[in-house]
């Protein structure tokens, strides 16, 4: 069980194609892939191995002042890292791994304040079972 590498950061805005412009013009990034989940627009923005997701709400919440959402780590086995960070007595958010479409996962809330997910691809060999 190990963290692997840091996978993706997370910006929510209000004006997502705003940002989507500064991290192509200012840093260097493509242009965005979107695509939808239940109540968020997904801006993905990727420059070689680095990836920034920037989230739009769609189902009505605020947004609020915006800014980083959260910062997401790679996990090699994503059910000993969940029981790991509970047993070391972090913040957890969720009660058990989640499972979505393509990937498990979950998130922590660290002593700063901020989110921590971690995940694991499906295709990666997470332990999850449809």
């Amino acid at each position: 069980m190990a963290i692997l590498k840091l996978d993706h950061v997370s910006i929510l805005s209000a004006e997502p194609q705003r940002v989507a412009d500064f991290y192509r013009d200012f840093l260097g990034f493509g242009e965005p892939e979107i695509r939808e989940v239940p109540g968020l627009r997904i801006f993905d923005l990727f420059k070689g191995a680095d990836h920034v997701e920037i989230l739009q709400t769609t189902d009505g919440r605020d947004p609020g002042a915006g800014g980083l959402k959260h910062v997401a780590f790679r996990s090699d086995d994503i059910q000993a890292d969940f029981e790991r960070f509970r047993a070391q007595g972090a913040q957890m958010l969720h009660q058990e791994v989640q499972h979505s479409e393509g990937c498990d996962f979950f998130f922590v809330r660290s002593p700063g304040g901020e989110w921590v997910e971690v995940l694991q691809s499906q295709a990666e060999g997470s332990r999850h079972e449809a």
